[in-house]
C-alpha cells in the first residue's frame, strides 16, 4: 500500500475511496498487532500517506471524519511512544500495553510525527495531547543514553549492542526534542490573538510545573471552583500539574534532561507572547484582571477554554520563581549547567517580558519585578561565577555557555534599568572585567600570540574555554555602545563607564580582531566568499581548535564589536599625547583596517532593513555602524573618507532609513505614503536618531569638511521638509525624530547658500516654520514638543541674520498674531530691529487682546508682548510709549476682567487667570518703569499710576490677602492675586516716592485705605498685626 500511493492519484477516477480504505486497513492491522516490523511499515505508510493530503478530502473518505492522516495515524503514533511502566506490584491505574515498542518502532513513529505536523494545518485539538505524550517519551529515553563523558572508543568488556543502544537513544532524544518543539511551533502559529494567548498560557504554565516538578498529589480530584479571577488562576494551575502529573508520578523530580527541554519550551513561549503586542492583558496586571473579568461577566462562558482562562502575569510569581531555581540548578550537590542555561534563557524572556510594567499596588514608578530583585540578582550571579565553578566540576562547555547567558542576562538588566545601584552593579560586573594579562595591547600583523584565545591554564575542554573572554568582550561591547547610543538609565552609566574604562585600549584591540574574524566567518556563512570557513584568523590559530559555540558568537556578534573598537580608538586617539605617537600609528593601522568591513556591514545592514518585516537585528547593526562612521567623520582622525564614497554613504542611509520610513523613497512615488505602525517606529528608534545624527553631524562639519556635497546633504534634508509643506506626508509622532532632525539641519545649511538662493530658501523656510507651528495646534502634545523648538530656532536664525525686506517680515508677524503663533511672534518681534515686528502688527494685537469674549487668545498674546517689550523695548524705549498708547487700554482692560473673575463662564477662563493678571502686571511696569525714567513724563506718570491702582484695588478688594487680612468671601477669590496687586503698590512706593504720594492723594479715601493696609501688610510679610494685652493693676484695688 506504500509503494502504491503515489499512483493513487491517477486511480481516483475510477475508485476515488481508495486511499481512505488503504488507511483504514492500516489502522485496524496496526490496531490487532503490534510485530516490530509492522509497525515500523505502518509508521512509512503514514508518514507517505500525509505527504499526499489530496488523496484523503472529505468526499473522498469512505468513512466518516477521515478528512487527513492526523486523524488516521495519531492513535497509532502516540500508542508507539507510549512508555513501558515496570513494578514489581502494579497499580490498578498502570497500563503495560507500550511496553512492546522497540526503538526502530519509536524512531519511525518520532519521524512520522514530524511529517504529520509539517504537512497538516488544523491540529490545535490534538498538539497539546501529543506534545505531553512526546515529553513523556523523552522523559523515559533521556534516562538511557551515553554519558556526556562516555570514551569515544568501545571497550573490550562492553559489547557492540550496547554500545549501539546507547548511540540509537541518543539519536532518538535529539529527534525528539527537534519533534516537541515542532509541535509548539504548530501550536502557536494560529492567527486569532486570544486563542494564541491560551494555547501560549498553557504550554507555558506546563513547562514550569515541569521543571518545578509540581504535580497533582495521589487521589487528588479537581476541586469546584468559583468563578471569579482567583478561582482562574488556581484552575490554570491545576490544569497543569495535572498535565504534568503522568512524568512527575514516575520520577520526581523529573530527569534534568527533561527540565531543560521544558525551560526551553518555557521561554520560546515567552518570546511567541513577546510577539503579541497588540494584546495588554499578557504582561499588564490591571489589564490582564480587566479582561479576566469581562471574560467572567460574559453570559453562557463557564467552560475554561479559548474564551475563558487566566494571563502570565496573573502567574508572574510563580515564573520568576521557577526560572530563578531552574538557573541554579543542582543534583546530588553537582551543577547541572545545561539546565541553568536553559533557565537563564528563561528568566531573560521574563525580564524582558515584565522589566517595563509597574507594581500596580505601590503607584511610585517601582518595576512589577523589584519584590523579585534578590532571587533574580542571586541567579544572574551564579551564572557569572562559571568561571571559578568550572573549577570544582567537571570540564564541560556548559558552564562557557553558562556563563555567556549569565553575560546576556546581566545586559537584559542593565538595559532595562532592573538594576541601578552603583554597589550592586560593580559586584556584578567584577567577574566581566579584563586584566592587562587578558588583554595585551599588540599591533596589527604581529607574529606573537596575544591576539589568540586560548586557555590561559590547563583544562580538558580547551576549544570552549576561549568562550569566557569572548563573552567579556561583547559584553562589554554591547554595554558600550549601548551607552554610546543614548540608550542606557543615566543613573548606571557613570558607574559602568568607571569600571570599562580599565584596558579599554587593549579591550578595544582584542575587540576589532575577534570583529575581523567574525566578519569573514558571516560571509562565509552567507556564502559569499565560496561558502569555505577560513582556516585561520587573527584570534585563532586554525578553525578546529575553538568550538561551534565561539563560531557562533564571533558571526553573531562582529557588528558591535568592530563598532564598539572604533569608537574606543577613536577616542583613545584624541586622547593620546605627542610622546605616545607610536601607540596613535598602532590604533590608527586599526582603525584603518576596520574601516571597510564597517562599510560593508552597513551596506548589507541597510539593504536587509525592511521597516516592519526585517529582524530587529538589521536596525540594531545599521545603527551601530552609523554611529560608528558619525565618530570617524566628526572626530581628527587620519581615516577620511572620499567625496564619492561619503555621497554613497548618505543616499543610503538617507533612502533607507529616512525616506523609506517617511514614505518618500522611490517605490512609493505616486502613491499617498501609509503611516507605518507605532510598534514599527519604536523598534527603529535608535537608528533614526543614528540617522538623523549623521545627517546633522556632516551638516555642522560642511564649512570644515570639502568632501560632502552640499547638494546631496540638501536633498537628504529638504525632501522631507518639502513633502510635509506640500502635504505629501502628515505630521504626526511617529516622524517627529526625523522632521525635528532635517528642520535643526536646515537652519545650518541656510548659512552654506549663497546670496542668490538664500532668499528663496529662507522665504520657504520661513513658511514651512509658520505654517507647521500652525499646524501642530491640533496635534498632541508630544508632537508639539519635538517639533516646536526647532520650529522656533529655525524662525529665530531667519530673522536674525535675513536677507527678506522689513515689509515681508511685518507680513510675517502679522500673519503670526492673526493665527496666534504668539512664540513665533515674540521672536520675530525680538530678533528684527526694534519696532518693525511690533509696530507692524499692533493692530492686529489690539485685536486680540481688546477681545474679551475669546479667551484662547488672551494668555499667549499677553506673554508675548511682554517678552517682545522686555526685549525690544531696552533698545529702543520709545517702543513702550507706542505700544501703550495703542493697546495700554486693552491690557488694563484684560487685568481687571481676570482679576475681577468677570467672564468665568468663559472656556478656559480660570485656568489662565493667575497667568494673565502676572503677565499684564508686568507690562504696566515696564509702562511705569519708562515713564519714571524719561524727563518730562511725571504728568502722565501720575495719571497712568492713578488709573492702574484703581484697577489694582479692585483686585486687593475682590480677592484678599494672605493671612485674611482683609475679610473677603467673594466667590472665586484668588489672594495669589491680591498679593501680586500688593506687591506693585510696594515697589511703586519703594522706587518713586513722591509720584505714589501725588496718586493716591487723588484717590477716594476707602480706595486709599485698602491701598494702605496691603502695603503695610506686603512689608510684614502678611503676619497678623499683634495686640498687647492690658495689664492688670493691683494698685487701684485698695
Amino acid at each position: 500500500m506504500t509503494t502504491l500511493l503515489p499512483w493513487l492519484e491517477s486511480l481516483q477516477n475510477l475508485d476515488k475511496w481508495i486511499a481512505s480504505r488503504f488507511a483504514c486497513y492500516a489502522s485496524t492491522i496496526l490496531e490487532h498487532c503490534s510485530h516490530p516490523v509492522v509497525c515500523f511499515e505502518g509508521s512509512v505508510f503514514f508518514e507517505r500517506l500525509s505527504e499526499h493530503r489530496g488523496l484523503i478530502e472529505p468526499s473522498c473518505c469512505c468513512v466518516v471524519n477521515t478528512d487527513n492522516a492526523a486523524t488516521v495515524a495519531m492513535p497509532f503514533l502516540l500508542f508507539a511512544l507510549k512508555t513501558p511502566i515496570a513494578k514489581v506490584i502494579a497499580d490498578e491505574d498502570v497500563d503495560f500495553s507500550g511496553c512492546h515498542g522497540p526503538i526502530d518502532v519509536q524512531r519511525s513513529a518520532v519521524m512520522c510525527l514530524k511529517g504529520v505536523f509539517t504537512s497538516e494545518k488544523n491540529l490545535n485539538d490534538l498538539t497539546f495531547d501529543a506534545g505531553k505524550t512526546v515529553l513523556e517519551f523523552l522523559h523515559d529515553r533521556c534516562g538511557r543514553r551515553r554519558f556526556e563523558h562516555f570514551s569515544e572508543f568501545r571497550s573490550l568488556s562492553l559489547p557492540r549492542s550496547v554500545v549501539n543502544d546507547f548511540e540509537d537513544c541518543q539519536l532518538i532524544e535529539a529527534e525528539t526534542i527537534a519533534l516537541v518543539q515542532m509541535i509548539l511551533a504548530v501550536q502557536l502559529r494560529g492567527e486569532d490573538l486570544d486563542e494564541k494567548t491560551y494555547r501560549c498560557l498553557q504550554w507555558l504554565l506546563w513547562s514550569v510545573s515541569l521543571i518545578s516538578g509540581d504535580s497533582l498529589k495521589s487521589g487528588q480530584d479537581e476541586p469546584e471552583i468559583e468563578m471569579s479571577i482567583a478561582g482562574l488562576i488556581e484552575r490554570s494551575s491545576f490544569i497543569a500539574r495535572s498535565s504534568a502529573s503522568p512524568i512527575v508520578k514516575v520520577s520526581n523530580p523529573p530527569r534534568w534532561q527533561l527540565k531543560c527541554v521544558a525551560a526551553n519550551i518555557a521561554s520560546l513561549t515567552m518570546a511567541s507572547l513577546l510577539e503579541m503586542k497588540e494584546n495588554p492583558s499578557i504582561f499588564n496586571y490591571q489589564s490582564a484582571r480587566a479582561r479576566c473579568t469581562e471574560m467572567l461577566q460574559k453570559e453562557g462562558n463557564e467552560v475554561y477554554g479559548v474564551s475563558l482562562h487566566s494571563f502570565p502575569v496573573l502567574h508572574l510569581e510563580e515564573l520568576v520563581t521557577t526560572a530563578c531555581i531552574a538557573s541554579a540548578a543542582t543534583s546530588n550537590n553537582s551543577e547541572l549547567p545545561s539546565v541553568q542555561v536553559s533557565g537563564l534563557r528563561f528568566l531573560i524572556t521574563v525580564l524582558k517580558a515584565f522589566g517595563e510594567e509597574l507594581d500596580a499596588s505601590t503607584n511610585d514608578g517601582t518595576s512589577v519585578l523589584e519584590q523579585y530583585s534578590s532571587q533574580i540578582i542571586s541567579a544572574v550571579r551564579h551564572a557569572l561565577n562559571a568561571e571559578s565553578l568550572l573549577e570544582e566540576s567537571v570540564a564541560t562547555s556548559g558552564f562557557h555557555r553558562l556563563f555567556a547567558a549569565g553575560c546576556d542576562a546581566l545586559f537584559v538588566m542593565i538595559n532595562g534599568g532592573f538594576v541601578s545601584e552603583p554597589v550592586v552593579i560593580r559586584r556584578l560586573l567584577q567577574p566581566l572585567l579584563l586584566t592587562s594579562e587578558d588583554v595585551p595591547f599588540t599591533a596589527f600583523g604581529g607574529k606573537d600570540e596575544k591576539l589568540l584565545m586560548k586557555s590561559n591554564h590547563v583544562t580538558d575542554d580547551s576549544r570552549s574555554f576561549p568562550l569566557f573572554r569572548l563573552s567579556k568582550l561583547c559584553f562589554a561591547a554591547r554595554v558600550s555602545m549601548m551607552i554610546e547610543v543614548g540608550d542606557m538609565n543615566q543613573s548606571a552609566v557613570s558607574v559602568i563607564n568607571g569600571e570599562l574604562e580599565k584596558e579599554v585600549v587593549g579591550r578595544a584591540v582584542h575587540s576589532a580582531a575577534a570583529a575581523m574574524d567574525g566578519f569573514l566567518l558571516s560571509k562565509a556563512h552567507k556564502k559569499q566568499s565560496g561558502g569555505e570557513l577560513p582556516s585561520t584568523g587573527l584570534t585563532f590559530a586554525n578553525l578546529s581548535d575553538v568550538d561551534e559555540l565561539i563560531v557562533d558568537e564571533l558571526v553573531e556578534n562582529w557588528p558591535v564589536l568592530a563598532t564598539s573598537s572604533v569608537v574606543s580608538l577613536v577616542k583613545a586617539i584624541n586622547d593620546a599625547s605627542e610622546e605616545r605617537s607610536a601607540q596613535r600609528e598602532t590604533m590608527e593601522l586599526w582603525l584603518s583596517k576596520l574601516l571597510p568591513i564597517i562599510l560593508i556591514g552597513l551596506r548589507e545592514a541597510l539593504s536587509e532593513f525592511k521597516p516592519g518585516q526585517s529582524k530587529s537585528s538589521a536596525s540594531e547593526a545599521a545603527a551601530l555602524f552609523i554611529c560608528a562612521l558619525r565618530l570617524l567623520v566628526g572626530n581628527n582622525t587620519s581615516m577620511e573618507l572620499c567625496s564619492d564614497e561619503l555621497g554613497n554613504i548618505i543616499s543610503m542611509v538617507t533612502d533607507s532609513v529616512l525616506f523609506q520610513l517617511l514614505g518618500l523613497s522611490d517605490s512609493d512615488s505616486g502613491t499617498h505614503p501609509l503611516i507605518l505602525p507605532q510598534s514599527v517606529f519604536e523598534d527603529c528608534t535608535i537608528l533614526m536618531q543614528q540617522a538623523c545624527g549623521f545627517i546633522e553631524d556632516l551638516s555642522n562639519n560642511h564649512s570644515d569638511t570639502a568632501v560632502t556635497d552640499l547638494a546631496l546633504l540638501s536633498h537628504s534634508v529638504m525632501k522631507p521638509l518639502v513633502a510635509l509643506q506640500e502635504k505629501q506626508i502628515k505630521l504626526h509622532t511617529n516622524y517627529s525624530i526625523i522632521l525635528s532632525s532635517c528642520i535643526r539641519s536646515s537652519v545650518i545649511l541656510l548659512r552654506c547658500q549663497r546670496e542668490g538662493d538664500r532668499m528663496q530658501l529662507e522665504k520657504a523656510l520661513v513658511q514651512l516654520s509658520l505654517s507647521t507651528l500652525k499646524d501642530m495646534s491640533d496635534h498632541p502634545s508630544e508632537l508639539s514638543k519635538e517639533l516646536k523648538e526647532p520650529c522656533l530656532s529655525l524662525l529665530r536664525s531667519c530673522s536674525s541674520d535675513t536677507s527678506l525686506q522689513a515689509g515681508e517680515w511685518g507680513e510675517i508677524s502679522t500673519y503670526s498674531v492673526s493665527n496666534e503663533l504668539w512664540d513665533a511672534w515674540a521672536i520675530v518681534c525680538a530678533s528684527l530691529a526694534p519696532g518693525i515686528g511690533i509696530k507692524s502688527s499692533i493692530y492686529a494685537m489690539k485685536g486680540a487682546l481688546g477681545d474679551i469674549a475669546n479667551t484662547s487668545r488672551h494668555a499667549g498674546a499677553i506673554v508675548a508682548l511682554h517678552v517682545a517689550l522686555h526685549s525690544a523695548g531696552t533698545e529702543d524705549p520709545s517702543l513702550v510709549c507706542f505700544v501703550l498708547h495703542h493697546v495700554g487700554f486693552e491690557v488694563l482692560q484684560l487685568l481687571r476682567a481676570y482679576s475681577l473673575r468677570l467672564a468665568p463662564a468663559l472656556e478656559g477662563f480660570d485656568e489662565n487667570r493667575v497667568n494673565v493678571c502676572a503677565e499684564a502686571v508686568k507690562v504696566n511696569m515696564i509702562a511705569f518703569q519708562y515713564l519714571s525714567t524719561t524727563p518730562g513724563e511725571e504728568g502722565t506718570s501720575a495719571s497712568f499710576l492713578l488709573a492702574l491702582f484703581q484697577v489694582l484695588v479692585e483686585s486687593v478688594s475682590f480677592n484678599g490677602l494672605p493671612g485674611n487680612l482683609l475679610d473677603t468671601r467673594n466667590t472665586g477669590a484668588d489672594e495669589n492675586i491680591g498679593r501680586m496687586c500688593a506687591q506693585v503698590f510696594v515697589h511703586v512706593v519703594r522706587s518713586n516716592p513722591l509720584v505714589f504720594k501725588s496718586t493716591i492723594s487723588a484717590m477716594a479715601a476707602e480706595s486709599r485705605t485698602i491701598l494702605e493696609n496691603a502695603v503695610r501688610a506686603d512689608m510684614s510679610g502678611y503676619a497678623a498685626p499683634k495686640r498687647e494685652k492690658k495689664k492688670l493693676s493691683l494698685k487701684g484695688f485698695r
